[in-house]
């Protein structure tokens, strides 16, 4: 009889121990997950040419700095887009913890700075349309961060279809600032 019961309390113990893991794997950011984390693997094509924009950006943003605050700001808003999940070729675990709260502070901040900019600086009607657009998208990729954030039951696929999305997001951020700053200076 004993040894009955203990059968059972083991297998019992098992399938809860079962039922963690697959949940765990299943559900990556549940609440029953040990780890709250999941691997992104960027497509290679997409980080090789959004580096390549990145750092042409930055060659015309290095030359020709001027004492002004778009060009001050912008050293502090191109931290948000050298993240290292956006530029490495590599998988990168993706903790809700660290990485999302991160990646939602350096957007918060950017947005910050982005309405700073539309209220203190002056630009052509173009150049301020082009902010406009950068604003919105800034604020919609923060919109995504906070819905990927509480994603608590979505499976493996649909948080890599999002964290997906999400990387396209920034670089579609990074275009419309990027396009906003070169009209900024190509009419000073």
């Amino acid at each position: 009889m004993k040894k009955k019961g203990l059968w059972i309390s083991s297998l019992i113990v098992c399938f809860i121990v079962l039922f963690l893991f697959c949940i765990n794997w299943y559900f990556p950011y549940s609440p029953f997950s040990f780890s709250k984390s999941v691997f992104y693997n960027a497509d290679n094509i997409v980080v090789k040419e959004y580096k390549k924009e990145l750092n042409d950006f930055k060659a015309i943003y290095n030359s020709e700095k001027k004492n002004t605050l778009t060009d001050d700001r912008t050293q502090y808003i191109l931290p948000m887009f050298e993240q290292q999940w956006l530029v490495s070729g590599k998988p990168v675990k993706m903790k809700v913890s660290d990485q999302l709260h991160t990646m939602l502070n350096e957007v918060k901040e950017t947005k910050d700075i982005l309405i700073e900019l539309a209220f203190r600086e002056k630009y052509s009607l173009e150049t301020k349309e082009y902010l406009k657009i950068a604003l919105l998208t800034c604020l919609s990729l923060e919109n995504e961060i906070v819905e990927l954030k509480n994603s608590k039951f979505h499976s493996r696929s649909t948080l890599n279809r999002q964290i997906h999305n999400l990387h396209m997001s920034f670089i579609r951020c990074f275009d419309m600032y990027a396009t906003f700053y070169k009209e900024y200076r190509h009419l000073r």
